[in-house]
């Protein structure tokens, strides 16, 4: 391959530590990636010599930390190809990011009204549209993966004159698979829909560029991009935005407050109440420049062929199901009959193997793969092609020991 991962691994050192006398093997990046050594300085650099409170303080040091934090959110408008900095609205995740959406369209459903998502959508990107079906008499449709992985032939019939929202991943965080995303996107907006995608698995991989998808929303979060924990991106088109009532009220949201009334600021501040995140916005932007300055194709390349060369090892293997695709993902998706995948996974992990096993914050799509949990390896660019074949050794090792008991 023409990417190395040692040509990055240095700047990650908490991956030269050891798990219970044994090379750690992080393979659990789907959930949250290691962050480098820039990030790190970045925040780092806040605290030695910029930390103050933004936008309110008419100081050095705030002028200073006002200056940083609005370069951060053009930084991120750049990194996906936002037409203005304007458009970046920062929140603690993907989470919040569309319960802000959700919330702030409530005011536009009616009973009747349609909210279409795909089987494939993690909890953040269901739940708060099935609560918000709840609160207004709207039908929650689901647009489904069929038994096969593939997609309906004909899934264009979900698209009605009765849709108002439709929101999807980009990529699926359980098992992998990928939405022909474009596709929907123009039948939601043939049917006047307002569009939400949401990106937190695909935007550490992919190159995004939301003119290009023309969604209304698309949301991310730092901590799977390099990126702290806490901090995480709405990116809208102005007039999604503006019409979106405040999820959150209170400070730095107003323009103007009388007990009779308030005035709420312009965007992006009206959709942004009380102190923000200013080391994670600094610390997301780091994140940002750190993956413009690779070679984006090579990462993705080798990260495919890592899950690539797992499948193929294991699938050679027999009594092993795997739910990803063989090709064009990053992760690997498994379970084995008659083994408990925490079985798995606790011995994975005494052998130093970070790995999760769970629903994947996905039980509905669980439920249709007929498990109540996967096995899941996902990885990033600093994993190695040896820690591959550490996983599938460690793993045929577990999958023997636990049969013969």
């Amino acid at each position: 391959m023409a990417f190395d991962p040692s040509s990055l691994r240095h700047l990650f050192p908490i991956l030269a530590q050891s798990a219970y006398d044994h090379p750690l093997v992080y393979l659990d990046n789907a959930a949250t990636t290691q962050k480098p050594l820039p990030v790190l300085d970045a925040i780092q650099d806040y605290y030695r010599s910029i930390n103050a409170n933004v936008h309110r303080g008419a100081h050095f040091l705030s002028d200073r930390a006002t200056n940083r934090f609005e370069q951060a959110r053009d930084t991120v408008a750049r990194f996906i190809n936002a037409p203005e900095q304007s458009h970046i609205i920062w929140t603690k995740g993907t989470t919040e990011a569309i319960n802000t959406v959700a919330f702030g369209l409530e005011h536009l459903l009616e009973k009747g009204d349609e909210i279409l998502i795909t089987s494939l959508e993690h909890h953040a990107n269901l739940v708060p549209w099935q609560q918000l079906a709840f609160r207004t008499g709207a039908r929650l449709r689901v647009l489904p993966l069929t038994s096969n992985g593939e997609w309906e032939p004909e899934f264009s019939r979900y698209f009605t004159d009765r849709t108002r929202i439709f929101a999807a991943t980009q990529v699926s965080n359980a098992i992998g698979v990928a939405t022909p995303l474009q596709m929907m996107l123009d039948l939601a907006k043939q049917q006047g829909a307002f569009t939400l995608v949401d990106g937190a698995q695909a935007v550490a991989h992919y190159p995004v560029d939301v003119q290009v998808l023309n969604c209304d929303f698309y949301v991310f979060s730092g901590h799977k991009m390099y990126a702290p924990t806490g901090i995480g991106v709405l990116y809208g088109k102005s007039h999604a935005l503006e019409i979106l009532m405040p999820f959150q009220t209170g400070g730095e949201m107003v323009r103007h407050v009388s007990y009779q009334a308030t005035e709420f600021n312009v965007l992006p501040y009206r959709l942004e109440a009380g102190t923000p995140h200013i080391e994670g916005a600094i610390g997301l932007a780091a994140a940002c420049d750190f993956l413009t300055a690779q070679d984006r194709p090579a990462l993705l390349a080798w990260e495919q062929s890592l899950a690539t060369h797992v499948f193929n090892r294991l699938q050679k293997e027999g009594g092993i199901e795997i739910y990803s695709p063989e090709k064009n993902t990053t992760l690997v998706s498994l379970s084995v009959p008659n083994i408990h995948i925490l079985d798995l996974n606790a011995y994975l992990d005494s052998q130093g193997v970070g790995v999760r096993a769970g629903s994947h914050c996905a039980h509905p799509l669980m439920a249709q793969l007929g498990v109540a949990g996967t096995l899941r390896a996902s990885f990033a660019c600093y994993n190695t092609m040896e820690e591959a074949d550490r996983f599938c050794d460690v793993l045929i090792e577990a999958i023997d020991l636990l049969n013969d008991e």
